[in-house]
């Protein structure tokens, strides 16, 4: 009743989204000014415009003349002639410009393309224009028409010029690239005069004036600087600087016992506890270094007169080494802890003692690193004495190098010899690279020698954070979020199997582990600078792979996103399909008269379905077309006329069976020579549980080309049938009554059918009569015929009715 008053509005309601439907290309009132147009042609036309953004608006002239603008600047900056010591410099910062204007371009095209398809389908609506004899059309249609060609028009127009855009950044890029690279290995392979012979030092000597002067006068903006910075009121902004500066470092030396307790507290016993803590303190250590430095430099600077762009940039360069140093700090403050408790790797006290002044040395290594940065790039100093300077901190740093290996191995030759070690391993690297380094800048061939202590510097830095974070997670993977763990405890109260908790456990450690090896790659290519910026294009990169430009559309494409999307598609589908499974087992079924054959049948069609949609999500996740498995399927074409055709065979007897349903779950048959219950159907084979309790699998072909006998095809739960061959002599109406009343008294026979009795045929001077009856619902039809069986052999004894055995089985005469 509440519905009736209700059918009448869905109609209007059908009217309303019509309406909406088409309102993108006209308004109601464009609709009712078309309609008079048709009645009356004298009516001028109303313009239409359609209800969408104005593609000027989204990619405007004045963008594109400034991607054209920026990508024809970039070219000729790269034409122009820069010093050695400004060649990687600027030509990161030209590359870092061009991938900028790249990512612009495809941004633009991936928005405005859809716009094109839109219009077109505006145009299909409307249709071509009528011919000559055809009668007219409405005037607010033709305008409409024109309207919207002219707006594909240019839509088309600015499609084809990012799409120039698009390629002439792609290609710059490559370019920059692939010079860039060139020039670093041209750097790396340049030989100078060895510091060892007198040409190294005259050639020193005589550009020293220019150099002298440079340094003198950077050392004068610094001292101005400081001089500015603590005059006047400006004082006090430096001295509240500096005192925000040290506070914030007090608070973070002062911060590991508060963290220690707070792990001590929610974290259970073991390793997970001083690896919680020092990569804790590690993040405080960096905020507080780079927040501290930041503040300093900052109340210095501000509005300070004396500071000039030299200084500006030292100070830019040496505040990316600051953070490096503060985490440097923490590593030697808690790997080499007073407490052997909160040591994560667990060493002597002698060697945690030995090595305490090692992060402070290698901390002021970085700060100088930072200065050298700016020496070899901005300060305008001769070739030689940046040399210099590069290979005084390749001598000074590269014995540091191997310090910690040696107390490893001495602690180890201290403990037990026996017991293997990596410590030698780790001392022999390093006292090679430090021979190499030395060699290469005694020999002349400095850049080569800090580069290569440069980048190892870095990566050890990289790897012992990755590998706090890698421990941390195997960590918390094996004691917290673990089933018996704090956390797996309650995700198990809220619903979640023991199980899945336990592998999410175990799988998620390890896809953090590979991402952080991801990362240790990006690091490592991406050069001795540990720029951020480019560290995250080096993982963008490894993540997506080449842009779209560089491959044909539609081609192969492999990247690690489209790796984990493949690898995690499968698992959704899985979980979606079984989700859907149970719906319909548990909802839809019970609603339905369908018997347990038809809902198997139903249900492995929606699972193959499935399966397949997944399949092609898979393909298209990796660019693969129709068009670009045209091999494939000529390829397939050949193998099945060789040797797939049983496999090919089978599977369309497969979807024949499921959709025909000659046999179906729960049908007893015979086939092969075999008695039994069908199992499973699947798209290749059908399993049949045969009466010992074993599984005999048929290919489905068999049931297609082969006869079958279903016994329980007409009817179901199954009915069985019982054969007995008895002698001329009998009396066979007594026999088959017996055969009716014993059926009937079996108590797992269905008493809503009776059982039957009838003579089959008479052969051989016997007759074989044939009884059929019906297992109850539920029950296995074999076993049921045994009990009926054995019943009727009694039943046959005790009435002393004869049964004879077949000619085939008899004994053979003496």
């Amino acid at each position: 009743m509440i519905i009736k008053p209700f059918r009448a509005f869905f109609p209007a309601l059908a009217v309303l989204f019509l309406g909406l439907a088409v309102s993108p290309l006209s308004s109601p009132t464009q609709v009712w000014a078309a309609e008079a147009d048709t009645k009356q042609a004298s009516q001028p036309a109303t313009p239409a415009t359609p209800l969408i953004s104005d593609i000027s608006a989204v990619a405007t002239d004045a963008t594109l003349d400034q991607i054209n603008n920026e990508i024809r600047s970039i070219y000729q900056d790269s034409l122009k002639n820069y010093s050695k010591g400004e060649n990687a410099a600027v030509f990161a910062s030209l590359l870092k410009r061009a991938s900028t204007v790249s990512a612009r371009t495809d941004a633009l095209l991936a928005k405005i393309k859809p716009y094109e398809s839109v219009y077109q389908s505006f145009l299909d609506i409307l249709g071509k224009p009528p011919a000559k004899d055809a009668p007219p059309e409405a005037a607010s249609i033709t305008e409409q028409r024109r309207a919207l060609t002219a707006k594909q028009r240019d839509i088309s127009g600015r499609i084809t010029r990012l799409k120039l855009y698009q390629l002439e950044a792609q290609q710059l890029v490559d370019e920059l690239r692939q010079h860039g690279t060139a020039i670093q290995q041209a750097t790396l392979t340049q030989r100078f005069p060895s510091p060892l012979g007198i040409t190294f030092w005259t050639q020193l000597i005589a550009t020293s004036g220019d150099d002298v002067d440079r340094l003198t006068s950077l050392a004068q903006e610094g001292s101005a600087v400081l001089v500015e910075a603590f005059r006047g009121t400006h004082a006090l902004w430096t001295l509240g600087g500096l005192i925000a500066g040290g506070l914030l470092l007090t608070l973070y030396f002062f911060c590991h016992n508060p963290v220690r307790m707070l792990v001590a507290r929610f974290l259970p016993t073991g390793r997970i506890r001083p690896i919680a803590a020092t990569v804790v303190c590690a993040a405080i250590s960096v905020a507080a270094w780079a927040f501290a430095f930041r503040i300093v430099w900052g109340t210095i600077a501000l509005n300070n007169p004396a500071l000039g762009e030299d200084l500006d940039t030292l100070a830019d360069m040496v505040a990316t080494q600051v953070p490096l140093c503060g985490f440097v700090i923490e590593l030697g403050i808690s790997l080499l802890a007073s407490k052997p408790e909160w040591r994560v790797f667990p060493m002597p006290d002698k060697v945690a003692h030995n090595l305490r002044l090692f992060p402070i040395w290698f901390a002021v290594a970085l700060i100088v690193r930072g200065i050298l940065r700016y020496v070899d790039t901005k300060s305008g100093l001769s070739i030689l004495p940046v040399q210099l300077l590069d290979g005084l901190y390749t001598l000074a740093v590269s014995p540091l190098l191997f310090a910690i290996p040696r107390q490893l191995r001495i602690s180890a030759e201290e403990g037990s010899g026996s017991h293997p070690t990596v410590a030698p391993f780790l001392r022999t690297v390093a006292m090679t690279i430090c021979i190499v380094c030395w060699l290469a800048v005694l020999s002349g061939y400095i850049p080569l020698a800090y580069t290569i202590i440069s980048w190892v510097s870095v990566m050890a830095i990289t790897m012992t954070g990755l590998l706090l974070l890698a421990l941390l997670a195997t960590a918390l993977g094996s004691s917290v979020f673990p089933s018996h763990g704090p956390i797996g405890q309650h995700l198990v109260q809220l619903g979640l199997a023991a199980r899945l908790v336990d592998q999410a456990s175990v799988v998620v450690p390890g896809l953090i582990s590979v991402f952080l090896l991801v990362v240790a790659f990006s690091v490592a290519t991406a050069g001795a600078d540990f720029d951020p910026a480019q560290v995250g294009n080096r993982i963008l990169y490894v993540f997506r792979g080449q842009n779209g430009t560089s491959t044909a559309e539609g081609s192969f494409h492999i990247s690690l996103d489209t790796i984990l999307l493949c690898a995690i598609l499968p698992i959704i589908g899985h979980y979606a399909i079984r989700t859907l499974k149970n719906w319909f087992r548990q909802r839809f079924f019970p609603t339905t008269r369908l018997d347990i054959g038809a809902q198997a049948s139903i249900l492995s069609i929606i699972t193959y379905s499935a399966w397949i949609l997944v399949g092609l999500s898979i393909a298209s996740a990796l660019g693969v077309t129709m068009k670009s498995m045209t091999w494939v399927v000529s390829a397939l074409s050949v193998g099945i006329g060789f040797g797939l055709q049983s496999i090919v065979q089978n599977f369309v007897s497969g979807i024949i069976l499921m959709a025909e349903r000659p046999v179906s779950i729960g049908d007893v048959v015979d086939i092969a020579g075999a008695h039994g219950e069908v199992a499973r159907i699947s798209v290749r084979s059908t399993n049949i549980k045969l009466a010992d309790g074993s599984t005999m699998i048929v290919p489905n072909s068999q049931f297609i080309t082969s006869a079958v006998r279903n016994a329980t095809r007409a009817e179901k739960p199954g009915v069985f049938t019982v054969t007995l061959q008895l002698p001329f002599a009998s009396d066979l109406q007594k026999a088959m009554d017996v055969v009716v009343a014993t059926l009937a008294a079996c108590k797992n026979v269905d008493p809503q059918l009776a059982p039957t009795a009838s003579i089959s045929s008479v052969t051989d001077g016997s007759a074989l009569l044939t009884g059929t009856a019906r297992a109850r619902s539920g029950l296995d039809t074999a076993a049921v015929r045994s009990e009926a069986l054995y019943d009727l052999w009694q039943a046959f004894q005790e009435h002393q009715i004869p049964i004879s055995m077949p000619a085939s089985l008899a004994l053979p005469k003496s």
